[in-house]
């Protein structure tokens, strides 16, 4: 497809690194603005061969194709994928959902006098992929530096992020907004043991989401060794799943750990619901990873399950604050093993634990997130 063809005009263009259609916050986000009668053209990554409809009243999607490679070679040849699409979209607002497009957000936005949106969703210049590489921070430092000061509203995913931006980038205000999964009707579903055909009465510790490095993927492997009467269920796929699913064959434990795919965003909290125990173990190599509130938090405390997760500040005040599981050194598979065993045998614990799960919607609901997301948009909107 041409992209420059004939201009386009749209109330807004929505970028994202990535596919927007797999992707919860994306798609929570682009439902709200929709709900605001906005016409959204959603740019996003992928082939453009592949269905782009996207199930959203006045939402289009259009795929610009994925380069290959990776690193800064890989988001030069984004950025001008990104500028050469968004030249020809007249909007009234730029949403860059990831700083990888925020650039060619704002060439656009300066180009048709538009106002800018970014949302923050990573610590970006301290993510795993700049450690020990601090030619790659610099580069996306001198990119937030460039573009912050110019951009009209900014989100960011945990109030340690939102204090990082506007401490080093002295901005006036940065919106938080949490990951929490938006409102699905808990259907039947295939529970996971019916999935996996496991027994009755095996235990289910579930880790949803992407298999990658420096989430602590093979460090819960290990930790299985510790365990009795316990699955440990990897719902994903990513990058580290083909080492993961060979340490497994290595250490002898095919018996102790599964994996699946995973199951679309709509149906995910009623396949969630069957597992005993949620688990997130992100280790502590970076700013990012110390300051996360990951989705698959929210998502497991939404469906009822309570979590085991590595000692992180963000995380462990949610699971404090509401008594909703336990947290575990970063890093120590002996110290998780223990964790994950004692939950396992003391039912009535997780049962503490699975009641209070009740009390985190009270404070992390979806109303209130969209609150947070939909009225800075409004003020923007207003001007």
């Amino acid at each position: 497809m041409n992209l420059n063809t004939s201009a386009q005009f749209v109330d807004m263009t929505f970028a994202f690194t990535g596919d927007p259609k797999t992707n919860s916050r994306a798609l929570r986000q682009l439902n709200l603005l929709s709900d605001l009668g906005l016409n959204i053209l959603v740019l996003g990554l992928g082939d453009s061969a592949d269905n782009s409809h996207l199930d959203i009243q006045n939402v289009t999607l259009r795929y610009l194709h994925r380069p290959t490679g990776k690193g800064p070679r890989f988001f030069w040849h984004v950025h001008q994928l990104f500028e050469s699409a968004a030249r020809d979209i007249k909007s009234t607002i730029y949403h860059a959902s990831d700083l990888y497009s925020l650039p060619a957000m704002h060439r656009a936005a300066r180009l048709h006098q538009a106002k800018l949106v970014f949302d923050a969703r990573e610590l970006y210049t301290h993510v795993p992929a700049t450690i020990r590489r601090p030619w790659v921070r610099m580069i996306w430092s001198t990119l937030q530096h460039l573009y912050l000061r110019h951009t009209n509203c900014i989100y960011s995913v945990s109030e340690s992020i939102a204090q990082h931006l506007k401490k080093y980038y002295r901005l006036p205000a940065v919106h938080v907004v949490h990951n929490v999964p938006g409102p699905q009707r808990m259907t039947p579903s295939i529970s996971l043991k019916q999935r996996l055909n496991l027994p009755s009465n095996m235990k289910i510790i579930l880790h949803q989401g992407n298999l990658q490095k420096y989430r602590g993927g093979p460090m819960m492997v290990e930790a299985m060794r510790y365990t009795e009467n316990a699955t440990l269920v990897f719902m994903g796929k990513g990058p580290l799943r083909t080492e993961i699913e060979q340490l497994v064959k290595t250490l002898n434990l095919a018996s102790k750990v599964q994996f699946t795919d995973p199951v679309p965003p709509d149906q995910l909290l009623s396949v969630t619901a069957s597992a005993d125990i949620g688990l997130t173990f992100l280790e502590d190599c970076c700013l990012n990873h110390k300051y996360a509130l990951p989705n698959k938090l929210f998502e497991y405390l939404a469906a009822g399950v309570p979590v085991i997760a590595s000692d992180l500040p963000e995380i462990a005040q949610v699971i404090h604050q509401f008594d909703v599981g336990c947290v575990v050194p970063s890093g120590d598979v002996q110290a998780l093993g223990t964790a994950l065993d004692h939950a396992i045998k003391n039912t009535e614990l997780r049962q503490k634990w699975a009641s209070n799960t009740s009390r985190v919607q009270e404070f992390f609901n979806f109303e209130t997130e969209s609150k947070r997301f939909l009225d800075p948009y409004q003020l923007l909107l207003d001007k």
